[in-house]
């Protein structure tokens, strides 16, 4: 194992003291913080993650007034394009076709699939927020005609691989971003102007550099947080700011 491995390890087990520290704070249970207006907030795991390791966040939402929804995603990992319809589904399942505001928030790999997610469901999406995700790389990539290899989206590379061979086994007749799907062409659509983007990233991640993270675009919010990056979904700084986010409305 690769020195820089070893040490993304041990950084990253932080994220159990990250979720104990996140029990024991006020905002956890609503203190000094904006409660919410009952709309539906759609939360997506990770690479190789699924809901459980986000019902802490899901149960805050809850807490806070909002509608959370989980993503039905077992295991995100493989085609993007199977993963976005799945979640598109979950949408259609619990929200439908109404015209009500929703949120979506997504962590790592998730919150690119949220970005496409945002860029097809236009003005039903009041806000998209990231927590460690590569929106920037993806947006240059986009800028660039699409990237060759997984490294250049900004992933570790290690991560960046894994990612490689299980789309490759679990997806053999996936080609992205060569295939020119509709997860291509959602990533690269311009979101609506009633979207309200906060991109959430760590200083201190390992997985995800701050460069591939930060998306300075018109309209979007960046935040800079400490801590690691599987532990942004414990942190309380994202919490507060998330709150502080969602209160904003419309």
């Amino acid at each position: 194992m690769s020195e820089h491995r070893k040490e993304s390890l041990i950084t990253e087990s932080a994220a159990a003291l990250e979720l104990a520290q996140l029990v024991v704070d006020g905002v956890f249970y609503g203190r000094g913080v904006p409660r919410g207006d009952g709309r539906v907030v759609l939360v997506v795991p990770g690479l190789f993650g699924n809901d459980l390791y986000l019902r802490p966040l899901r149960g805050w939402l809850g807490r806070m007034g909002y509608r959370p929804v989980r993503s039905s995603l077992r295991f995100n990992a493989g085609c993007p394009r199977r993963m976005c319809e799945q979640v598109e589904a979950q949408i259609e399942r619990e929200v439908g076709a109404r015209a009500v505001p929703m949120t979506l928030i997504g962590h790592s790999r998730g919150g690119i699939l949220c970005r496409a997610l945002a860029g097809q469901l236009g003005s039903r999406i009041s806000h998209l927020i990231t927590l460690g995700s590569p929106l920037a790389a993806i947006a240059e990539a986009a800028r660039a005609g699409w990237w060759r290899s997984p490294s250049q989206m900004g992933v570790a590379q290690t991560v960046a691989d894994a990612g490689l061979r299980a789309r490759r086994r679990l997806d053999p007749e996936c080609t992205f971003p060569d295939c020119g799907c509709p997860y291509v062409g959602n990533l690269a659509r311009a979101l609506s102007e009633q979207t309200k983007v906060l991109c959430i990233y760590s200083r201190d991640d390992p997985i995800i550099p701050v460069a591939a993270a930060r998306l300075e675009q018109p309209g979007v919010r960046n935040l800079e947080v400490g801590g690691t990056h599987s532990g942004l979904v414990y942190n309380r700084a994202v919490y507060r700011a998330i709150a502080t986010a969602l209160a904003q409305g419309d």
